[in-house]
């Protein structure tokens, strides 16, 4: 396994893998579920429905609760479903706009050891672990640092920095002190054996575009038409919305909603996933099901 340049994954084709060269079997069979072919119009009535919703501004958003200590669920949801659910909330939440604009384009590129620590990490359900990720927003031309930790109580702690917007695939100088100060066994998130700021590297970058959903306490990320990419393959997909809520705790308003459509909460992340379908070497027994369900 090789970690990548920042040339390599900026080269990285944009196609949609085809079954010969797909590292997992993947399954087609929901009827719920649209396919990305015919997804255009879908995205048009999406786009009209937010139209239809409250506009909260990002330095209003800034300004609320920043939910950087949370928990958080993910859901597949087929984007008729989606639709008819931004409709059922439509008098509770605002949507993030910006310009005018309602989705925005993310690029995302995650680090790792050569080894894939992390990635291992979440495989063996270790209760302390981490993603390190810079993330860009394209829309807006700024970029952040991210750190992820998830703690024993199960909660996810965010922190970040701001980032050089021309360095998405670098651990600056200061971005390696900021991961190092997180990692460190003394900051109380360790991890053992430790895993120093200077072994990590680039490893995949997603882009997609993202939606989000604010009421109260309440948030919603939804990401559309996810890439994942490492400079040697691409994959397109799931053709569903990834719906992610996020509260300080409790279920909210959108987890009622779901669980009582039969959509079921899922244990997924689309660093695992993504290096799951482009490293076939890699050992990805929670995430087996879901990859043949929904990613294609």
């Amino acid at each position: 396994m090789r970690t990548l340049t920042g040339t390599e994954l900026e080269a990285a084709p944009a196609g949609l893998m085809t079954p010969a060269t797909s590292p997992v079997g993947l399954d087609n069979s929901s009827a719920q579920r649209g396919s990305i072919d015919d997804s255009s119009a879908q995205r048009g009535a999406i786009d009209a429905q937010l139209e239809r919703m409250e506009p909260i501004g990002l330095d209003e958003l800034n300004a609320q609760a920043r939910l950087m200590t949370r928990v958080d669920r993910k859901y597949f949801v087929p984007r008729q479903l989606f639709i008819q659910l931004l409709q059922a909330t439509e008098d509770d939440f605002q949507v993030l706009e910006i310009a005018g604009k309602h989705r925005f384009e993310y690029r995302t590129v995650y680090f790792d050891t050569a080894d894939f620590r992390f990635f291992r990490d979440h495989v063996q359900g270790r209760r302390q672990r981490f993603k390190v990720r810079t993330r860009t927003y394209v829309d807006t031309g700024s970029s952040h640092l991210e750190v992820k930790s998830k703690g024993y109580r199960g909660q996810t702690v965010k922190q970040r920095i701001v980032h050089p917007l021309d360095r998405p695939f670098e651990l600056t100088g200061s971005g390696q002190n900021f991961v190092a100060s997180i990692l460190d066994s003394e900051a109380g998130l360790s991890v053992q054996p430790q895993v120093a700021a200077n072994d990590l590297a680039p490893v995949l970058e997603t882009v997609y575009d993202r939606i989000t959903l604010t009421h109260d306490e309440q948030r919603l990320t939804c990401d559309l038409d996810i890439t994942t990419r490492n400079g040697v393959r691409s994959h397109e997909g799931p053709a569903d919305v990834l719906v992610e809520t996020k509260s300080p705790g409790g279920v909210s308003i959108w987890d009622s909603l779901l669980q009582n459509a039969g959509i079921r909460e899922h244990k997924v992340s689309k660093y695992c996933v993504g290096a799951a379908l482009l490293n076939p070497e890699l050992a990805a027994n929670p995430w087996n099901r879901t990859i043949r369900r929904y990613f294609r």
